[in-house]
């Protein structure tokens, strides 16, 4: 695991989108979008990194945070947010006694973990009777791999060790099938699966998110995504992210 903390580390200041994200990026605009349609309460961000989305939902829920790098932690403290550091493929209990959560996200992070059943096992048993469980995950299979496949090309996205996941720290990989069975086992009831990131697929995606909004004169800063995520959402089997929504029971 050596390597992997110094790849976090890497990626916990790298990886630490400004509030535009929350328009330009289509994860991240149905994220919020799906946490506030929560009713106020306890919220926790499972990989929560230098805290944008617990800092941005403050003022809906009571928001904590965890994260596997000592460093992102540290810079959330510094921001006045709650956050505690944790290794989710070992840890039997969140660092945060006597507080149990509404909603717990785990986004982008269970391809990371040897044990993320374990992961999903933490969050729900700190989870309410009929909380929501909200993870997202790169899907295995988007039509950029599967065209690549197709044509008896290497996908170093699907392989591991590869100069890609060497770069990006991922270890498994999930399919929407792969994950829906993965929760149901572990008790959760899959209520929404979803794609995100249609447009990461090549240029001609990004192409028809970007072009035939403007030809109409849509001026929505934020149209890029919507047009990202409406294409997902109809084809989530070829989009590059995976989102599921679920409840515990």
């Amino acid at each position: 695991m050596a390597y992997l903390k110094e790849i976090y580390a890497k990626m916990g200041v790298e990886n630490d989108p400004p509030d535009s994200y929350f328009e330009a990026d289509s994860r991240y605009l149905l994220l919020e979008r799906t946490l506030k349609s929560v009713p106020s309460g306890n919220f926790c961000d499972l990989g929560c990194g230098r805290g944008l989305l617990i800092r941005r939902l403050q003022g809906h829920h009571e928001s904590y945070g965890t994260d596997f790098d000592p460093g992102a932690v540290e810079y959330c403290r510094s921001q006045g947010l709650r956050a505690q550091t944790i290794d989710l493929n070992e840890a039997s209990e969140l660092p945060f006694p006597n507080v149990s959560f509404d909603v717990i996200l785990i986004s982008e992070v269970l391809e990371h973990l040897l044990a993320p059943r374990n992961a999903i096992r933490v969050a729900k048993k700190h989870l309410k009777s009929g909380g929501t469980l909200v993870v997202t995950v790169p899907n295995a299979v988007p039509l950029f791999a599967r065209l690549k496949l197709f044509f008896g090309q290497t996908v170093n996205w699907l392989h591991y060790p590869s100069p890609e996941t060497d770069t990006t720290g991922h270890i498994r990989f999930y399919t929407v099938e792969s994950m829906s069975r993965l929760l149901r086992e572990e008790g959760f009831v899959v209520e929404t699966v979803s794609g995100v990131s249609f447009r990461t697929n090549g240029t001609f995606w990004r192409r028809m998110c970007y072009w035939p909004p403007r030809l109409l004169g849509i001026r929505d800063k934020a149209i890029g995504a919507k047009m990202d995520l409406w294409f997902a959402q109809r084809m989530p089997g070829l989009a590059a992210g995976l989102f599921f929504a679920c409840k515990k029971p």
